[in-house]
C-alpha cells in the first residue's frame, strides 16, 4: 500500500509549517551572529561614586541599622555616632 493519499491543502500547509519553522531558526540565528554583537552597551558615564555620594551611602545606611539593632536607650547615641561619621566623612571630602 503506497500511503495514504493526502490533499493538495494539506501538503501545502505542511510546506508552510516547515518554511516558517526554517525562517524562524535562520532570522534567530542572524540575531545572534549579527545583531547581537552590534549592540555595544555602554556602561553608565558615572559607575563610580564621588565622595559625597559614598558618605551619604555610608549614612543613609546607618540610620536603618540603628532602628533594626538598637534599643529605644541607645537610638539615639547610634544616630549621634551616625551624623559624627557623616560630619567627618564630609569634611574629609573637601
Amino acid at each position: 500500500m503506497p500511503g495514504s493519499p493526502q490533499s493538495p491543502l494539506t501538503r501545502l500547509m505542511l510546506v508552510i509549517v516547515c518554511l516558517s519553522i526554517a525562517g524562524t531558526c535562520i532570522a534567530g540565528a542572524h540575531y545572534y551572529a549579527v545583531d547581537l554583537p552590534q549592540q555595544n552597551p555602554q556602561a553608565p558615564a558615572n559607575t563610580l561614586m564621588t565622595c559625597s555620594q559614598s558618605c551619604d551611602a555610608e549614612y543613609y545606611s546607618c540610620m536603618p541599622y540603628c532602628k533594626r539593632y538598637h534599643d529605644i536607650n541607645s537610638l539615639n547615641s547610634c544616630r549621634s555616632n551616625c551624623q559624627t561619621e557623616y560630619t567627618a566623612c564630609k569634611a574629609r571630602c573637601q
